[in-house]
């Protein structure tokens, strides 16, 4: 499968914020419920060669929080292996929250993804990749992470994570920890001192501003929190799930 997948989150004249684009088209549903973009899996996937992009776009003073409703399973990957591109881009005056639900790499896994975020001067953004190394008593297959964070368009900071390195398991990567967080702060989100000292999390900051953090757990609640104690998520971002049937239910997408 080869997919390229577009969508913009835009405020109208009358000062609605609306989602347009690729909301319903495979391998994903999208939803938009006002205040958040729920990402719905409608097809198995990433497998095989599957090339995947998607394009994110949050316009100007548009404040966004993306989820997704289930873990993405990488499958069993052939010849040059899976692939994922999501690329964020956050206007002037906007504010995106990016948290989808954890990355499992399976053991027949090769797989790639790539994150690029360019946010505007007086933009904010904060978005995690968690990575589940393995299913119970798996072992990962083959997967590299790229992460690019941009200002105004200029690089920030460039980072990545390959199992395929040696000694990536070893003391001098993961340690043998079943998960790996990775937290992207730029804009106000990025101003806190850091918390207390964590021998698991590391905090990076550029020199061209913003923050980025990676800890390692052996759950992905445990890196969510140790996450949040080093590049907290802000206060007006809501982190409750939809109750099923009601109104915001994100089983059901709703385009706009």
């Amino acid at each position: 499968m080869h997919a390229e997948l577009a969508i913009e989150l835009h405020r109208t004249g009358d000062g609605v914020v609306v989602a347009r684009g690729d909301l319903a088209r495979t391998p994903y549903w999208c939803r938009w419920d006002g205040t958040t973009l729920w990402i719905v899996g409608s097809a198995a996937t990433p497998v095989g060669e599957d090339d995947i992009a998607l394009d994110l776009a949050v316009g100007e003073g548009v404040h966004a929080v993306v989820r997704s409703v289930a873990a993405t399973l990488v499958y069993a990957g052939r010849g040059a292996g899976t692939r994922l591109t999501t690329r964020l881009q956050v206007g002037s005056g906007a504010s995106l929250l990016w948290q989808p639900e954890p990355v499992i790499v399976t053991a027949r896994a090769r797989h790639r993804s790539v994150l690029v975020a360019d946010v505007a001067v007086d933009g904010s953004l904060l978005a995690d990749e968690v990575v589940v190394l393995g299913r119970s008593e798996e072992a990962a297959g083959a997967f590299a992470s790229e992460t690019d964070l941009r200002a105004a368009g200029a690089s920030v900071c460039l980072t990545a994570f390959d199992t395929t390195v040696p000694g990536w398991s070893g003391p001098g990567g993961t340690d043998g920890a079943k998960v790996i967080g990775t937290r992207l702060a730029l804009g106000t989100v990025a101003d806190g001192a850091g918390g207390p000292p964590d021998p698991h999390t590391a905090v990076l900051r550029p020199e061209g501003g913003g923050a980025i953090a990676t800890t390692l757990a052996p759950d992905p609640d445990r890196a969510r929190a140790q996450l949040d104690a080093k590049l907290a998520v802000p206060p007006s971002a809501d982190r409750r799930l939809p109750t099923a049937g009601s109104d915001a239910d994100p089983a059901l997408p709703v385009l706009v």
